[in-house]
């Protein structure tokens, strides 16, 4: 047998309901990198931009999900908008690298923009049994179950997106994999799977005073055989620089109503350059093991710094 020193695997499935079935990776900060689950967003500003963002998820916790992901939206060629997702999420001995290719189509609906996009996605899968972190109560050759040996898949997937916005208003769906890829190490085992996520995203920005702008946000997200989970936002943005924001995630175990509270604090050090942390509050009995989880992004936009600071009627979306 073997025993995962840091008990993850196990934490990770029982306690936690919102990832029985999930596989795509976790982002309290999808409101400034929609393109990483919506590829109608691919195009949706007048110049390039890059999103990077690390979370360190349940910190504290041995082996718990890491991942790392880089956007490039790059600026609309007409009515055609192309991006590029790359994100890889580690969790124990298992890794995932995912490299997505974005194409989408945009029409003028009244005063508004409405766009439909394509991903087209390879995804690699590995699993190190080698790896020094694990600690065995049996050798390996006591246990034919499992062999310590490094298994590893490519799969090859397309997912689709629908996005609408406006000055002050979005609202999108998307399902990034469309196809039931098998994943399973051993060719023709066909036991495990992708499996298909459904994400619903809206929100608006409201003017308070003509220095503050309130900015309410929801992603909806439902995985096949697991529950669907929500995260209500309310941010405000202060001056036109600096956003700071709470979220409360739903999920968590049947007895929990929400499985976090998240606070997430960002300002634009630049005209071009915005930074910005997001920290989750675990409210789920895996409290008891982790310290929160932590996320930072910077993003990049590559338009003109001259830009004023005062705007008119400016475009939030």
């Amino acid at each position: 047998m073997i025993r995962i020193n840091f008990l993850v695997a196990f934490l990770y499935l029982l306690i936690s309901n919102t990832v029985l079935a999930q596989q795509d990776v976790l982002s309290t900060q999808f409101m400034f990198n929609k393109l990483a689950v919506n590829p109608a967003f691919a195009g949706n500003s007048e110049a390039a931009s890059i999103t990077a963002i690390v979370r360190d998820q349940w910190t504290g916790l041995n082996g718990a999900p890491k991942s790392q992901a880089l956007s490039v939206n790059f600026p609309k060629l007409g009515k055609v908008g192309i991006g590029i997702n790359i994100n890889r999420q580690t969790v124990g001995v298992s890794e995932k690298l995912t490299f997505d290719g974005i194409y989408a189509y945009r029409f003028k609906v009244n005063n508004g923009i409405l766009s439909m996009g394509m991903s087209f996605s390879g995804r690699y899968f590995k699993q190190d049994f080698s790896d020094p972190k694990l600690v065995l109560i049996h050798p390996y050759n006591e246990d034919s179950a499992i062999e310590g040996a490094l298994y590893s898949t490519k799969v090859f997937n397309v997912g689709f997106g629908i996005y609408y916005s406006n000055n002050r208003f979005y609202l999108g769906a998307s399902v990034p994999r469309l196809i039931r890829a098998d994943i399973d190490y051993k060719p023709g085992t066909k036991k495990s799977y992708e499996v298909r996520h459904v994400y619903f995203m809206t929100g608006g920005a409201m003017d308070i005073t003509n220095k503050i702008v309130i900015m309410p946000q929801l992603l909806g997200r439902w995985a096949e055989n697991s529950p669907y989970n929500l995260d209500l936002n309310l941010g405000f943005l202060f001056y036109d620089r600096f956003y700071i924001a709470s979220t409360l995630r739903t999920g968590g175990t049947s007895e929990d109503w929400f499985e976090s509270a998240d606070f997430i604090m960002g300002f634009h050090l630049t005209r071009n350059i915005f930074f910005a942390t997001s920290y989750d509050v675990t409210m789920t009995p895996l409290r008891k093991y982790e310290n929160g989880s932590l996320e930072l992004l910077l993003q990049y936009n590559f338009g003109k710094s001259v830009k004023p600071i005062e705007i008119i009627n400016p475009r939030f979306f």
